[in-house]
């Protein structure tokens, strides 16, 4: 299978607590919602201060308009409530892609975002001729940091001073998973 004939990811997937769905418009109401709280903001660099209603218009638009064969991102629904976010970046010519995550504060430290990670993972080395899979956040970032391993990334790099968040520099931690790795974690959970 080529790059250029890769299939498309499900638009929705059904975890035991979660559906992970494309975005709809009325969507913005929850993610307006969620991004209110300074502290699901503090690791995310790309979100405004303050957060407005029309922020999250924006956003949920912006997900709606993705080529989903090459940016698919799902929402994250809790008991009929979007809480959160799931994407993917694809880097074909590499056999890889990154993910991107996040998550109301008020539910982190339940586990539901490495639910949905892992669920993305899944269907990814499913369905796409993927060799790996990565993820990164900001070192201070502990608890994406904790999703990435118990979703089975292993830990593989520091990059020091690497990046500037809000200010100031900090460093990135960088998490992968390759096919194989999946692939025996799946083997043994059967």
């Amino acid at each position: 299978m080529t790059s250029g004939n890769w299939p498309p990811l499900p638009k929705s997937i059904q975890t035991p607590r979660l559906l992970l769905r494309r975005f709809r418009l009325t969507d913005a109401d929850d993610v307006y919602a969620y991004a209110q709280d300074p502290d699901w903001r503090r690791f995310l660099q790309t979100v405004p201060e303050p957060y407005e209603r029309r922020h999250a218009d924006t956003f949920v638009a912006s997900r709606l308009l993705e080529d989903w064969q090459t940016r698919p991102g799902w929402a994250v629904e809790f008991a009929g409530q979007v809480v959160g976010v799931v994407h993917l970046w694809f880097q074909r010519e590499h056999g890889r892609a990154e993910f991107g995550y996040t998550l109301a504060r008020w539910l982190w430290g339940h586990g539901l975002m490495t639910e949905a990670v892992s669920a993305v993972i899944y269907e990814a080395f499913d369905k796409l001729p993927l060799r790996k899979i990565t993820a990164r956040a900001i070192a201070t970032n502990i608890g994406s940091t904790r999703v990435m391993e118990k979703a089975g990334m292993q830990f593989e790099a520091v990059l020091r001073q690497h990046h500037v968040h809000r200010g100031q520099v900090v460093d990135l931690m960088h998490y992968g998973l390759l096919r194989e790795e999946w692939e025996q974690q799946a083997d043994a959970a059967r």
